[in-house]
């Protein structure tokens, strides 16, 4: 403990102690004489006489010792005591002092060390919770900085196959703006940053323009030179991953100490704290990589996935892009809306994310739907209609030949008024024909599926009785119970049995994709995609949900998908529907209780229907 102690008394002439003090090398300080900060903390014996407050005197002198005479007794401090008694009394302050200072400065130092253990702990709660890269590093070079007073500093990363790579990422100065610009750097020792990277050891150079001749590696002032700046203090550390690979460096330039503004060298204290920090950094910035890795995993298996269902379904090609961007389109508009149940509602990127992959995955399960069901663009399956025009044309021939059969037996027998009984078979043949050609007309546009529940089909019961012979002998009608069954379907083309294999794809959907291991904040996907074709009022499928039991984010999907079913141009067993009519439709679906009337309102209040029916017909 360096210094020379101070004895503090109300007045030198009046006190023993202060020429004993001086002898001894003290100084004498009295009160009175306004003690400064530096002045009080040298005090290591305070003079006391009856009027002085202690406790007063304690706060101003916590180091020093308090001495006085009994305030019972009428004497001077020291009266009759010999000089060499109170000599050693001085002495006893002495070391009383010294050993205050010293307590006093191991627990400002222990303050210290537990306020940067604090600031490392605080960093890593904060490094834990960055999710962008650029903030990520900003906040770890920012941080580190602030630890140790730091004046500047820089960031590197290794990348290339083999690491071969160092990136400058990022440079900060207290001093000066830093005109940083990312650069890519081959790994090479002859530069601090790349000797460390290659080697993994860290530098703590006291003075970067006195390295020595020899080492491999060099500080290139030029840029000191340029701005006119002086680099003294550096360290630089590498950071390294959970497998001890290196995966960039820390760079920390002139270390400053905070009383006067000089540069210090890094002691072992703060390079033990910076090289702690830069492991954090290191898995901080693995755990980044391993998130945009995964982010970007699950990106591209969402967008294989789309294709995968667009190959299987080509006449839906678009489909899924299209209800994916208008369902985001219509989720962000809900809180800007003026109704106020969506008012408060709080769209986090995260969810929006989540919706978005619902989205496009919605109709995933199609893959697992037979072709001929799900690529069925007619009511009639496969070249049944082909089949049934023959069967028509062979009956007209049939007909044909036994009008010709009937006017040989009519020549062979001589009938008596021959032209007349011709024109009559004739005109038999003509209605017949007439009639044929009208079934025909009647199964070609019952053929064509209806969007709505729209038709009136009982005439082809007419078809369905008109006797035909087939080939083995057997009567039938012209269509036969299972053509009558599809040509009468009132919606699409499906007849019921193949709705309910076609509805299966919603729960193959569901399935799929609780199979998957999504991350927390997309663990919704699965819920959201297999509710798309729920209504409010139970009847949807394939749980029936009811009202709030069906996500907010699957009931906005069903009013996109339900749009864009009905305005889409690439449906081969539909012809478009304007945009103003299918919004007639979304408002009539509401109406009936089957999708959600707020949500629809919002979709036409915010005229999505305008943008998005373009984007449809595109």
């Amino acid at each position: 403990m360096s210094g020379h102690p101070a004895l503090c008394c109300n007045s030198e002439q009046s006190s023993r102690l202060a020429p004993i003090a001086r002898s001894l090398g003290w100084q004498v300080l009295c009160q009175h004489e306004g003690l400064t900060e530096s002045n009080r903390r040298a005090v290591a014996v305070v003079e006391l006489d009856a009027a002085t407050d202690v406790a007063g005197q304690r706060l101003l002198f916590p180091q020093a010792l308090m001495v006085g005479a009994n305030k019972s007794a009428d004497v001077t401090l020291g009266a009759g005591i010999p000089e060499p008694e109170l000599a050693r009394l001085l002495d006893h302050g002495e070391s009383y002092w010294r050993r205050s200072l010293q307590i006093s400065e191991l627990a400002t130092e222990v303050g210290v060390r537990r306020e940067r253990l604090r600031q490392l702990s605080d960093i890593g709660v904060l490094l834990s919770s960055q999710v962008d890269l650029d903030d990520l590093l900003e906040t770890i070079l920012c941080e580190a900085r602030r630890i140790a007073n730091c004046e500047g500093g820089s960031l590197y990363l290794l990348d290339g196959e083999d690491n071969d790579v160092l990136v400058f990422k990022l440079a900060q100065n207290d001093a000066f703006d830093v005109p940083y610009v990312e650069t890519r750097l081959p790994v090479t020792p002859s530069s601090l940053a790349g000797y460390v990277a290659v080697s993994g050891e860290e530098l703590n150079i006291e003075d970067v323009y006195e390295l020595p001749e020899d080492l491999p590696f060099r500080f290139n002032r030029s840029f000191d030179e340029k701005i006119g700046y002086r680099t003294h203090s550096m360290l630089v550390v590498p950071m390294r991953d959970h497998r001890d690979h290196v995966v960039g460096v820390l760079q920390f330039i002139n270390r400053m100490d905070e009383r006067t503004g000089e540069p210090l060298p890094f002691d072992e204290e703060i390079t033990e704290l910076l090289r702690a920090l830069a492991s954090q950094a290191a898995v901080s910035i693995q755990r980044n990589t391993l998130v945009r890795d995964i982010n970007q995993l699950f990106e591209g298996f969402v967008l294989a996935s789309v294709k995968t269902i667009e190959r299987r379904d080509p006449t839906t090609s678009g489909h899924s892009f299209r209800v994916a961007e208008s369902t985001l389109a219509l989720m962000e508009s809900l809180p800007k809306s003026s109704n106020p149940r969506f008012r408060n509602m709080i769209l986090t990127p995260e969810h929006l994310r989540e919706v978005r992959y619902a989205a496009l995955l919605h109709d995933f399960g199609k893959v697992g739907v037979r072709e001929e069901v799900l690529l069925k663009a007619k009511k009639l399956p496969g070249d049944r209609l082909e089949i049934l025009r023959h069967r028509f044309e062979l009956q007209k021939e049939r007909l044909r030949r036994r009008a010709v059969e009937k006017e040989l037996e009519l020549f062979h027998h001589g009938a008596v008024d021959l032209e007349v009984a011709r024109r009559r078979v004739h005109r038999e043949l003509d209605n017949s024909l007439s009639r044929l050609d009208e079934y025909w007309d009647w199964v070609v546009r019952a053929n064509e599926p209806n969007m709505l529940d729209d038709g009136e089909f009982s005439h082809l019961i007419s078809v369905r009785e008109e006797p035909f012979r087939a080939l083995d002998g057997t009567i039938a009608g012209m269509i036969d119970d299972d053509d009558l069954l599809a040509l009468s379907i009132r919606r699409g083309s499906l007849t019921p049995a193949e709705r309910r294999e076609i509805q299966t794809h919603v729960v193959q959907t569901k399935e799929f994709l609780s199979a998957l291991p999504w991350p927390p904040e997309l663990a919704g996907v699965p819920d959201i995609a297999g509710a798309h074709h729920e209504k409010l009022d139970g009847s949807g499928y394939p749980d029936g949900l009811v009202g709030e039991q069906i996500p907010l984010a699957a009931r906005v999907m069903a009013v996109c998908d339900i749009y864009d079913a009905l305005t889409a141009m690439d449906r081969p067993y539909k012809a478009a529907m304007a945009p103003s009519r299918a919004v007639m439709v979304l408002e009539e679906e509401a109406r009936k209780g089957l999708i959600d009337t707020e949500i629809v309102d919002v979709f036409v209040t915010a005229k999505l229907h305008e943008t998005l029916g373009k984007v449809a017909n595109a």
